[in-house]
């Protein structure tokens, strides 16, 4: 596990008629975040991160010692500080900063659809001294079925790390004399926080508009790959065209640039989700990748760093 730096994922959920991320609407209508011309639906990456925190934290609630709000700065033993990242401010002193090496880009709608506008009414009978009245309240809500693609880098060396500088000699003698590590968490603890991460994205729930609905954003299709240094390349290997029909030579690509940089590729696929889904697999194999159902991708991606 010391070779591995980082871990990325791609992978592409498919959601029915939802709202999962709102802009800020206007009077009683709750409006859907979109892009392209207002032809697809979107959900923030600060919305991601968060649901895949609320995900780890429903199930290592006893991990999580703070609320971002009020950062504890504890990185050794608070799974928050250390994954999520904080900004701690100090009087008169500025604060501490950490930055999160868990990256996440947006929840992106690949295909261009209509948007439905759902009526909700809420109605409760209230008693006055006088005489019973009756509260109306009605809602527009902005809803839209899509495969959204999702993409996730995991900055293994950086979990459980904090490293301060060291300097030496006083006043105008003063400089910068390397790097001390303040905080650095053993392997196995590590792996387990990192196990927790990949369990949050295959159980991943939480989002705002998801109190009362069900809609799941879990992997349907997904590329995961082991890497011994960090980067963010490969992010739109999923990417779909209007006719939710992944792109075949971004595709290939990525798989040919895996590869050759001697990354470990694991990919899983659920039927019935991308249109050209036969070609997808026929692809994958021919660039000597096993398709694998989801579930076993994620219990091999335990396996793996558990090391």
């Amino acid at each position: 596990m010391e070779d591995l730096k980082c871990i990325s994922l791609v992978w592409l959920a498919r959601a029915d008629l939802s709202n999962l991320n709102s802009g800020e609407g206007s009077g009683n209508l709750n409006e859907l975040k979109t892009y392209d011309h207002g032809r697809k639906p979107y959900i923030s990456g600060q919305s991601t991160r968060t649901a895949i925190f609320e995900t780890m934290a429903r199930s290592y609630p006893d991990k999580f010692l703070c609320t971002p709000e009020l950062p504890c700065t504890n990185v050794r033993e608070c799974w928050g500080c250390d994954i999520r990242g904080f900004l701690a401010t100090e009087e008169d002193v500025g604060g501490q900063r950490r930055w999160s090496p868990l990256k996440v880009s947006p929840g992106l709608g690949q295909i261009p659809g209509e948007i439905v506008t759902d009526l909700l009414t809420r109605s409760s009978t209230v008693e006055k001294k006088e005489r019973k009245s009756t509260d109306m309240r009605i809602a527009h809500v902005q809803m839209m079925n899509n495969i959204y693609r999702f993409g996730l880098v995991i900055d293994m060396a950086n979990i459980g790390l904090v490293r301060v500088p060291r300097m030496e000699g006083k006043g105008k003698e003063q400089h910068f004399a390397g790097w001390e590590e303040a905080v650095h968490i053993p392997a196995e603890e590590r792996a387990e926080r990192v196990r927790a991460v990949l369990d949050a994205v295959f159980n991943l729930s939480g989002f705002a508009k998801q109190a009362r609905a069900a809609a799941s954003l879990s992997p349907d299709v997904v590329l995961m790959t082991f890497q011994p240094a960090y980067n963010q390349r490969g992010l739109k290997a999923l990417e779909l065209n209007g006719r939710g029909e992944v792109k075949l030579d971004l595709l290939r690509y990525a798989l040919q640039e895996h590869r050759e940089l001697g990354h470990e590729v694991l990919f899983g696929y659920t039927p019935e989700v991308v249109s050209n889904g036969d070609q997808v697999i026929a692809l994958v194999e021919a660039e000597g990748v096993a398709v694998w159902p989801v579930h076993r991708v994620f219990a091999r991606a335990r396996e793996m760093v558990a090391g």
